[in-house]
């Protein structure tokens, strides 16, 4: 008999998730388990053709929060008879206010609770630690009664206990069974905020290195590109990407800089690259397809992403977009940030350096820029590294046996 396995996630799709969806779909293709996601708020983005056999897997419940007052009323109300003859203990625990908060007094948890009160599975597998604090409530209201895995990835540890407290997870802490952080470095960080070390284990974001084609490309004599791929939001570290790319403008260094991505801070780094003379040198492309940044890949010659820890804690997770790059070929070049250091290996597939530290990049980059046999060395290591520790094939694999753990 197959195992049920049911994920749940916060929004659905989200265009910078992959890596979420990749190790959904190979689990999935496992003849062991059987799949289901729950996911509280369907957003309506475009979801990459590849991961379309998911959109059959999806189940939304609908938060409360989320609607308007005379919706949430009727939402309620619905949910209150649904408990009433099912569960009528579930129904009195879900208006805990002292306990739970907002989420019971907007009836969130009244809605959840009737929602995933015949959701039967063998593990529950929770993705960002806000919403496994949420199926930890589940768990004591009485409508939880698998197995609990929870994975971080990133702000969920670095922002949130800071944001919300310290013991923001000690339920979650206390009702899990396992736990997976996507590095080192938010291993670290889980375990200082008190997550189990005994129950905690380290699974990496993953992609399909089958769908990256491999390709060495001699860096242009004439034009020097570089791509960089992320939100506009402070922790991507743009302003310091920009100012090693005005020192290409300073020293006559033919080049082009790419950049992927849109966020809140887009027109700002606009107007930043403006005041550096930099308008016909660096190219915002906004946000993009999967296939299309694909494409990109393949015209540029080093991939640069120069995260910097943000005023609020926020930091990067893995940084996924490291071994997209490398698994087509290119060398990459990141700061010393978060799990960047479990991305690349320092000196064979790219180079770390220091952030905030514009002079640093530009040394690398022109390193790059002058050594073909360099990018090619660094990219076909870069190839390898990624085939063989972060290939959604492999990384799953390592996932199955905490599952097995558990069952």
């Amino acid at each position: 008999m197959k195992k049920k396995i049911v994920f749940i996630l916060g929004s659905y799709p989200v265009i910078s998730q992959p890596f979420l969806y990749n190790q959904i779909l190979e689990v999935a293709t496992n003849e062991s388990y059987e799949v289901k996601i729950i996911v509280f708020n369907r957003t309506g983005e475009q979801i990459h053709k590849a991961y379309e056999a998911l959109n059959d897997l999806v189940h939304e419940i609908i938060l409360p929060s989320r609607l308007t007052l005379v919706n949430r009323v009727k939402s309620g109300v619905n949910s209150f008879f649904g408990l009433l003859f099912h569960n009528p203990i579930s129904l009195l625990k879900s208006f805990n206010f002292v306990k739970f908060g907002r989420n019971s007094v907007n009836l969130n948890y009244l809605v959840l609770a009737n929602g995933m009160k015949e959701v039967h599975a063998d593990i529950f597998h929770c993705h960002f630690g806000p919403n496994a604090r949420i199926i930890a409530d589940l768990k004591d209201i009485g409508v939880i009664n698998g197995k609990l895995l929870a994975s971080f990835h990133g702000a969920d540890i670095t922002v949130y206990p800071r944001k919300f407290g310290e013991n923001y997870y000690a339920r979650l802490y206390r009702s899990f069974d396992l736990f997976t952080g996507n590095s080192g470095f938010i291993i670290d960080k889980m375990l200082a905020n008190g997550c189990p070390k005994e129950r905690t284990f380290k699974i990496p974001e993953c992609l399909n290195v089958s769908k990256f084609k491999f390709r060495t490309i001699a860096p242009s004599r004439t034009v020097f590109k570089m791509l960089t791929v992320g939100r506009f939001v402070e922790k991507k570290g743009y302003q310091y990407s920009l100012k090693a790319a005005h020192l290409f403008l300073q020293n006559n260094i033919p080049f082009e800089y790419h950049v992927v991505g849109d966020g809140p801070l887009r027109m700002e780094m606009v107007e930043f690259a403006k005041t550096l003379g930099l308008e016909n040198h660096v190219i915002f492309h906004g946000a993009m397809k999967q296939e299309d940044l694909v494409d990109l890949y393949n015209t540029v010659h080093v991939f640069m992403l120069p995260s910097v820890t943000a005023a609020d804690g926020d930091t990067e997770g893995q940084g996924l977009v490291l071994q997209e790059a490398q698994a087509i070929g290119l060398p990459v070049l990141a700061t010393l940030h978060n799990g960047f250091p479990d991305s690349i290996l320092d000196g064979e597939t790219g180079y770390l350096v220091p952030e905030k530290d514009s002079d640093s990049l530009y040394d690398k980059l022109t390193a790059f820029s002058t050594d073909v046999d360099l990018c090619n060395r660094m990219g076909i290591k870069g190839r390898s590294f990624v085939e063989q520790n972060f290939d959604s094939a492999i990384v799953v694999k390592d996932l199955i046996k905490l599952y097995d753990r558990l069952l």
